[in-house]
C-alpha cells in the first residue's frame, strides 16, 4: 500500500505540471491573438508614433508698416539661451540626474532667474520636446560667451539666434499696434483657433489682435524618425513655414510721436495749475486723436499713460506687471482711452442736442431764445457756466457761447412733450409711443454704438433713454438701496444712492436737462466725438474710422485694400447744418468764443479752425476737459479731439493741446519750440 502511494506521487506531479504548462501556453496564445488580431491596428499606430514625431516650425509674423514704409512692428533676431528638454528632464519633468539639476541651478543664476522660473519655461508645452526650449531672449553677448566656453557646466544648454517681435519706435503707438501673449485655454477651445497649440503667441491688443489672421502666417513641420529613447535618427519629411502678410496702416509715425509728446506735456504741465479750492489740477490721464477728414483714417491716436510693448517679448517681468496692473499712481496704462474709455462728453455734445431740438420742432436754427444765468425747474436751480444774463441768441451763438440755459429750456420742453405721450398710454412705458428725439439724433451722429474701427474692445458708450433708465434701475435698485443705508448720511454718495433707490427708474425733467449739455448718464468715447465732428466737417456723412490701408503678401502682392466707408448720415437740413458749423467756427474765431483765447497768436486768418470746448462734471472728481475741432474750417483736412481726465475746463487744458497738434500739422512752429500754455478756466 505504501509502495502504491509512492509510485503515484511523481505521476500526479507530472500531470499537474503538464496542465500548468498547457494553461500558460494557451494564455500566451490568447494574448498574442488579442494583440495581433483584435488590437493590432492600434499597436501598429503606436509603434509608428514611437518611431516618428512631428515638430512644428513657426512662421515669421508679418510686419506692420506705415504708408511710407516705416516699420511700426517687425521681426528681429534675438540672442537666446535655450535648453534641451530631453537632455535635462525625465518624462515626469524632473531633472534626469544630479548633473542636470546642477546645470539648471547654474543657468538660473546666470540669467538672474529663480530655478522655478527656469523650470516653468523649460516645461512649457508651447515648444516641441524635439527642439531646444527658449529660456531667455535678448541675453547679453557675455551670457552667450559663458555658456559656449563652459559647456561642461551647462550640459544641454545652447545659445542661438531666434526671431522675436520688434518695436523700432519703442513705446510709440503702443495702444494702437498692441502686443503678443500666449493663447488662453478658453481661446484654444474656440473653433476660430482650431489650428493653434497651447503656448502659441497670439495678438492680444491693438492691430496685432485685429489683424491676427493676416499677420500670423502658416506653420511648417518636420517629420522626424526617432528611436525608443526619443533620439532623432532621420528627417523623413519637411514643409517650410509660410510667413505672415504685412499690414499697411494710415498711422503717421512722426505725427504720432508729436501727438503723444504734446498730450503728455500738456497733461503734466497742467498739474501745476492751482484751482480756486487750493488744489492742483489732477489731470490724471487723457487721449488724443487725429483723423483724416476726407476718409476717416486714423493718422495718430494717443493714450496717456502708456506702456512699452517690448516688455511683453519673452514674458512680462514681475516689476513691469506691477506697473501695468497694480501701480495706484498710474491709472490703467494698457487701456486705450481713445477707443475704450467712456466719459460724459459735456458741451461737445451740444451739436447733438441742438440738432435734436430743431429736428423735434421745438425751435429753428435762427430762433432767438434767452440765455439767463440760471434755470429753475422742479425746485432745482440749474446754472449756466457764465453767471450773467447774455440776452437772446440763436443756435449758432448758443454753441459759440456754450450757453447751458439755452439748452436747458429746450430740453425741458421736450421732456414735457414726451411725458404727455407717456400719460396718453396710462404711463405704461411698454405701450407708449414716445418720440425721444435726442437718442435718435445721437445715434445718427454715431453715439451709443460701436463705429467698427479695426481695433479690439471698442466701447459703444451709452445714450440714456427712458426704457434704458428703467431697465438699469431694475438691475441696480437693490445695490443702490443698500448703499443709501450704509453710506454716511448726507454725503454725496449717500444722497445719490438714495435718489437712485427711490426714483432711479423714472426719466425726470432733470435727466433731460442734464442730458442736454452732455451730462447725466450720457457716456461717449473720444473716438465717437471725433467721428461726429468729422461728419459735421464733411457735410453729414458718418464714416467708419480705420487704421488699415492694405494687406500685402510677403512677395509684395496686394491682397486686400481698405478705404472710405460711409456707415450713416446725419440727415439734417441745410439750415441746421449751417448753424452748427457757424457756431463751431465762432467758438474759435470770434473773440467771444470759448476757445478764442486758447488760440491767441495762431494764424487763424490763414488756417481757420472750428471746434467746441467741453467741461464734463463727474462729481466728486474735478471736471473732465474736452476740445473737438477740425481745420481748415473752410476745407477740412484734419479732425482733432483731445480729452483730459480731471483736466478742468476744455479751454483750459484740452484746447491748448489741440492747438499744439494743429501747429505741427500746418507747420506753424517746429515741435522743438512747442511749450504748453494753459488756457483760461472756462468751465462751460
Amino acid at each position: 500500500m505504501a509502495s502504491s502511494d509512492s509510485s503515484s506521487s511523481p505521476l500526479l506531479r507530472l500531470t499537474f505540471l503538464s496542465v500548468l504548462i498547457i494553461g500558460l501556453f494557451l494564455a500566451l496564445l490568447t494574448r498574442l491573438w488579442f494583440l495581433q488580431v483584435l488590437t493590432g491596428d492600434r499597436y501598429l499606430t503606436l509603434a509608428d508614433t514611437n518611431r516618428s514625431q512631428i515638430v512644428v516650425t513657426e512662421a515669421p509674423r508679418g510686419d506692420i508698416l506705415s504708408e511710407g514704409g516705416a516699420p511700426l512692428v517687425q521681426n528681429r533676431p534675438a540672442l537666446t539661451i535655450s535648453a534641451d528638454r530631453q537632455a535635462l528632464l525625465t518624462t515626469d519633468d524632473t531633472p534626469v540626474d544630479e548633473e542636470a539639476e546642477l546645470a539648471i541651478g547654474r543657468l538660473a543664476q546666470l540669467l538672474q532667474l529663480s530655478e522655478d522660473e527656469v523650470m516653468e519655461r523649460l516645461t512649457s508645452r508651447r515648444y516641441s520636446p524635439f527642439r531646444p526650449v527658449p529660456i531667455a531672449f535678448d541675453v547679453t553677448p557675455e551670457v552667450v560667451f559663458t555658456v559656449q566656453e563652459q559647456r561642461e557646466l551647462f550640459p544641454g544648454i545652447v545659445a542661438e539666434t531666434l526671431p522675436v517681435r520688434s518695436y523700432p519706435h519703442g513705446e510709440l503707438a503702443a495702444h494702437v499696434v498692441g502686443y503678443l501673449n500666449q493663447i488662453s485655454e478658453a481661446e484654444l477651445a474656440d473653433e476660430r483657433y482650431a489650428d493653434y497649440r497651447g503656448g502659441d503667441l497670439i495678438g492680444r491688443a491693438g492691430l496685432e489682435a485685429s489683424y491676427e489672421s493676416y499677420l500670423r502666417g502658416t506653420t511648417g513641420s518636420r517629420l522626424l524618425e526617432v528611436n525608443a529613447q526619443g533620439r532623432i535618427i532621420d528627417v523623413v519629411r519637411e514643409t517650410d513655414p509660410v510667413p505672415g502678410n504685412d499690414l499697411i496702416v494710415s498711422l503717421d509715425p512722426e505725427l504720432q510721436a508729436v501727438t503723444e509728446r504734446i498730450l503728455e506735456e500738456g497733461i503734466v504741465a497742467s498739474r501745476d495749475f492751482v484751482r480756486d479750492d487750493g488744489r492742483n489740477l489732477p489731470s490724471t490721464a487723457g487721449a488724443a486723436i487725429v483723423l483724416d477728414a476726407t476718409d476717416g483714417a486714423v493718422l495718430s491716436m494717443a493714450s496717456f499713460p502708456t506702456f512699452d510693448p517690448r516688455e511683453f517679448v519673452g514674458g512680462l517681468s514681475e516689476d513691469y506687471a506691477q506697473y501695468l496692473y497694480h501701480d495706484e499712481d498710474v491709472p490703467q496704462p494698457t487701456i486705450n482711452r481713445a477707443v475704450q474709455a467712456r466719459y460724459p462728453p459735456g458741451s461737445v455734445y451740444k451739436i447733438v442736442t441742438g440738432a435734436a431740438y430743431v429736428e423735434g420742432g421745438l425751435t429753428t436754427p435762427r430762433t432767438q431764445l434767452p440765455c439767463p444765468p440760471s434755470y429753475e425747474q422742479g425746485g432745482i436751480v440749474f446754472n449756466n457756466w457764465n453767471r450773467v444774463d447774455e440776452g437772446r441768441m440763436d443756435l449758432a451763438v448758443a454753441i459759440m457761447r456754450s450757453c447751458d440755459t439755452y439748452f436747458y429750456d429746450l430740453a425741458y420742453q421736450q421732456w414735457v412733450r414726451e411725458d404727455r405721450q407717456l400719460e396718453a398710454a396710462d404711463r405704461d412705458l411698454s405701450q407708449a409711443e414716445i418720440d425721444e428725439v435726442v437718442p435718435e439724433v445721437a445715434e445718427r451722429f454715431g453715439f451709443g454704438r460701436q463705429l467698427g474701427i479695426d481695433l479690439p474692445s471698442e466701447s459703444s458708450g451709452y445714450v440714456p433713454t427712458r426704457q434704458g433708465k428703467f431697465e438699469t434701475w431694475l438691475r441696480t435698485r437693490e445695490r443702490d438701496c443698500r448703499l443709501a443705508d450704509e453710506l454716511e448720511p448726507g454725503s454725496y454718495g449717500q444722497l445719490i444712492s438714495e435718489d437712485r433707490c427711490r426714483f432711479g427708474g423714472r426719466w425726470r425733467g432733470g435727466d433731460a436737462i442734464n442730458t442736454s449739455i452732455g451730462q447725466g448718464e450720457t457716456e461717449t468715447t473720444p473716438l465717437q466725438v471725433a467721428m461726429s465732428y468729422l461728419a459735421v466737417a464733411n457735410g453729414g456723412e458718418v464714416l467708419r474710422p480705420h487704421l488699415g490701408r492694405a494687406v500685402v503678401s510677403p512677395e509684395g502682392e496686394l491682397l486686400e485694400e481698405f478705404g472710405r466707408e460711409v456707415i450713416g448720415t446725419l440727415d439734417l437740413d441745410d439750415a441746421t447744418m449751417a448753424a452748427i458749423r457757424e457756431g463751431l467756427l465762432r467758438v474759435v474765431m470770434d473773440e467771444r468764443g470759448t476757445a478764442n483765447a486758447a488760440f491767441e497768436g495762431f494764424p487763424l486768418d490763414r488756417i481757420p479752425v472750428a471746434g467746441k470746448t467741453g467741461t464734463a462734471e463727474q462729481k466728486p472728481k474735478v471736471p473732465y476737459a474736452w476740445f473737438a475741432a477740425y481745420a481748415p474750417a473752410d476745407d477740412p483736412q484734419y479732425v482733432v479731439v483731445v480729452s483730459v481726465e480731471e483736466g478742468g475746463g476744455g479751454s483750459q487744458t484740452a484746447a491748448p493741446i489741440v492747438r499744439g497738434i494743429f501747429e505741427h500739422l500746418f507747420d506753424v512752429r517746429p515741435i522743438d519750440e512747442y511749450v504748453f500754455e494753459l488756457g483760461p478756466e472756462i468751465l462751460d
